[in-house]
């Protein structure tokens, strides 16, 4: 008697033809998968690139609207220094000048060089005035050239901003030559001993200084 085939002979043959389509189906996947990961590293360099993109402009941004600001209360300063009815310092750091302003009227100006890092500009006033006798061992000019007498000793007087920047007479040959030193050191302005001689007499603790 013959037997025919049953499902205990043709199962195995049916599981090998499912392992065997369903491995040909995964090894034609890789290509695809790895198409798609690829894809994907690319979208993600895309996408990190865009971020930095981004955050970049954003400091530009932020550095941008910064200045603008500094600029606008700058102006504004001195806006309002401008047509001040009491009497007031304007102090222009990049033509290297000081002034004696009121009602927008030029009383005094002078030149003045500028040592150490450069002052804070916008509104300031006078915090401190002090006093020193010094020695006086060689002679000296003012602004405009004219020799002024050496005395033994004097008494030397200097003005304190409130940002620390000192204002004090010198040797007018090197004002003369005006100016930002950006050498390191104390913030200083320097005026001839006769220029300072001459403003020192007006200025009083709290007054107001526009810089620029």
């Amino acid at each position: 008697m013959s037997h025919r085939p049953g499902f205990s002979s043709v199962g195995p043959i049916v599981a090998l033809v499912l392992a065997i389509a369903t491995i040909t189906g995964a090894l034609a996947s890789i290509p695809y998968f790895r198409q798609q990961r690829s894809a994907l590293r690319a979208e993600t360099q895309v996408l990190r690139e865009r971020k930095t993109t981004a955050a970049q402009t954003m400091d530009s941004l932020q550095n941008e609207s910064a200045s603008i600001r500094a600029t606008l209360q700058l102006e504004r300063a001195r806006a309002a220094a401008r047509d001040d009815p009491k009497l007031h310092l304007v102090i222009a750091v990049d033509s290297g000048t000081v002034a004696l302003v009121r009602d927008g009227i030029t009383l005094r100006s002078m030149p003045a060089r500028f040592r150490g890092a450069a002052p804070t500009r916008g509104t300031q006033s006078i915090a401190a005035i002090e006093a020193a006798t010094v020695q006086s061992t060689t002679p000296t000019v003012d602004s405009l050239g004219n020799a002024i007498p050496v005395a033994p000793e004097s008494l030397a007087e200097s003005i304190t901003l409130t940002d620390g920047t000192v204002i004090e007479g010198g040797d007018a040959a090197a004002v003369l030559l005006g100016g930002l030193d950006v050498a390191p050191g104390p913030r200083q302005i320097i005026l001839s001993r006769r220029d300072f001689a001459a403003m020192r007499p007006n200025l009083v603790r709290g007054m107001k200084a526009v810089l620029f």
